[in-house]
């Protein structure tokens, strides 16, 4: 990868590192690290330039996931016809997830940044139960407003030496797996004390999964 953007220079380099981007945001597997990093490495050297690689970094990402996201809200629903995922997602699962999404669909979107390998399930899960175009962008833009630079950051110190790769890598998986034992223990607390008093898990209006299925079927 770091080839790749030297080989384009600092004119068309952050171009090039936009693209990829985009790319990485629609489901190709390129993980913004893997293409944030190396720019930055590239800054440190002398070989690209600090703002277009950070302006590359922060548009292409945010670019990428909300066009995934559209996508995903707009042409999505057709996954529930399918028979095994029927078997898999009953509808009343479905409206479970759809009214737990609908009250904690920003802080998912945020979690899942910053937990490694969950961004494009999670963007795909909150597409397809019709989180609010306004709130995801919302929660992206302003978590990318700080993972871009973390990123970018990163591979300058590399660049310069103050760091390895290897070193960030460890920081990076210590956080998401930090983040997500605490997802995990929440949602089991929250899950025995409705168990506890004998609570039924609240559900969407089905009024809502009898229109997604009217629109999936255009």
């Amino acid at each position: 990868m770091q080839e790749l953007l030297q080989q384009y220079g600092p004119t068309f380099g952050p171009i090039i590192q936009f693209l990829l981007l985009m790319c990485s945001g629609v489901g190709i597997p390129l993980g913004e690290d893997i293409i944030n990093i190396p720019a930055g490495i590239l800054v440190a050297k002398g070989d690209m330039e600090f703002w277009p690689v950070l302006i590359a970094a922060y548009v292409g990402v945010c670019g990428g996931d909300i066009l995934w996201f559209f996508i995903v809200s707009r042409w999505g629903a057709r996954l529930l016809h399918i028979k095994w995922f029927k078997r898999f997602l009953h509808p009343r699962r479905l409206l479970q997830a759809k009214y737990r999404i609908d009250r904690s669909g920003v802080w998912v979107i945020v979690l899942a940044r910053f937990i490694p390998a969950s961004r494009t399930t999670v963007i795909t899960m909150a597409g397809m139960l019709h989180l609010p175009l306004w709130k995801f962008t919302l929660a992206t833009m302003s978590c990318v407003l700080i993972t871009a630079p973390i990123q970018v950051g990163a591979g300058w110190l590399i660049g310069r030496e103050f760091a390895t790769q290897s070193t960030y890598n460890l920081i990076q998986w210590s956080i998401g797996g930090v983040l997500l034992v605490v997802v995990i223990l929440v949602g089991h607390v929250l899950w025995r004390r409705g168990r506890r008093h004998g609570r039924r898990p609240k559900r969407a209006k089905v009024a809502w999964l009898r229109s997604f299925r009217a629109g999936s079927s255009k």
